[in-house]
């Protein structure tokens, strides 16, 4: 009797397995059939979830975003992903832990998913993430990488930035950034709010007395300060890799003038009055200021100095003396001391340049 029952309730599983085969569950059968119209540069076209998928770039503000074939597509954005995606990237702190992924499509989970996932929110210690359905607090240990940092607050330290491999700063709030808080780090690109200013690797910032320059992005190799009344102690000190840069002045101010002033070129990479220029630095190009007496102290390994938009009024006689590694220099004023022996011609500007071999 125990043997038949036990037979009559194999069966049944069997036919339940079975059955269950055949005709799924009816949310596996809508993830399974679930279509979306995508509207690709060439036209419309009616995809699978499979299909989307394997095209899948990420988010963005028009909807899903795809590309096959080098043809860019746009899946358009349920009503959900359009309220989502804005506080995302717009929305504060309260705003960003009240969103929910309910009523996404599973396309476009999909996608949030892949622009989010490598992203991190931090207030003041704290540490938030997207989980796939809503943004949580996170311990730091369980999302080891960040490629863009929201910020509600100032910056976690260096080292942490370091550690995330973070790229991007973004700072939703009004927030405060120094060279110092990116020695070591990777971040190539800063969104602050007004009246800072972020263009080619530079931040500054607008204050009553003139444009400040804060800091240069430790990834760049080149860099063009723009033009500004200041520039903070050590502005550059993140930049180890630099080889190359164009500064509107040496030193601490264009004026040249008043107690604070700090005329030499390496008060940009002066950290905490040590000098910290690196090796990596062969080119310098002054483009205004004022040049005084060994302006380029400290500066061992600059090949190339270029001084040509100074006047020569404003350039010291032994502006350049302190150079060792100098090889080529482009200046205005035709009586400058130099140590070693060094060629002289005229050029088309009316500077001199001089040359050692």
């Amino acid at each position: 009797m125990r043997r038949a029952a036990a037979s009559l309730l194999a069966a049944a599983l069997l036919l339940g397995w079975a059955a269950a085969l055949l005709f799924p569950l009816p949310a596996s059968v809508g993830a399974l059939r679930e279509e979306y119209l995508c509207r690709w540069e060439t036209g419309e076209q009616a995809l699978d979830y499979a299909a989307a998928y394997a095209a899948l770039v990420g988010a963005g503000e028009e909807g899903v975003l795809l590309e096959q074939g080098g043809v860019q597509g746009t899946i358009p954005p349920t009503q959900a992903y359009r309220a989502l995606l804005p506080m995302l990237e717009e929305g504060s702190l309260a705003q960003l832990l009240s969103l929910s992924g309910q009523g996404l499509s599973r396309i476009e989970r999909a996608a949030v998913w892949r622009t989010y996932s490598a992203r991190l929110w931090y207030a003041d210690g704290e540490w938030f993430s997207w989980t796939g359905n809503a943004v949580a607090r996170t311990q730091l240990s369980a999302r080891p990488y960040a490629d863009t940092l929201t910020l509600f607050s100032d910056p976690p330290a260096a080292q942490v930035l370091a550690q995330l491999g973070t790229q991007r700063l973004v700072f939703r709030d009004a927030g405060t950034l120094t060279a110092h808080d990116l020695v070591g780090t990777c971040v190539s690109s800063v969104s602050l709010p007004a009246p800072y200013a972020f263009s080619q690797g530079v931040l500054t910032l607008d204050t009553a007395g003139g444009r400040r320059i804060v800091c240069g992005m430790p990834v760049a190799e080149a860099l063009v300060l723009p033009s500004a009344a200041f520039a903070d102690e050590g502005a550059l000190l993140a930049c180890s890799a630099l080889e190359k840069v164009t500064v509107p002045f040496a030193g601490s101010s264009a004026g040249g003038a008043g107690s604070d002033f700090r005329g030499e070129f390496a008060h940009l990479f002066s950290d905490n009055g040590r000098y910290c220029v690196p090796e990596t630095l062969k080119r310098v190009t002054v483009t205004g200021g004022v040049l005084v007496a060994y302006a380029f102290y400290a500066c061992s390994a600059v090949e190339e100095i270029t001084a040509c938009g100074v006047d020569a009024q404003d350039i010291a006689r032994q502006a350049f003396l302190g150079a060792p590694a100098l090889r080529t220099l482009h200046t205005p004023r035709r009586d400058v001391v130099l140590s070693g022996e060094y060629a002289a011609r005229t050029l088309a500007c009316g500077c001199t340049l001089y040359t050692r071999d």
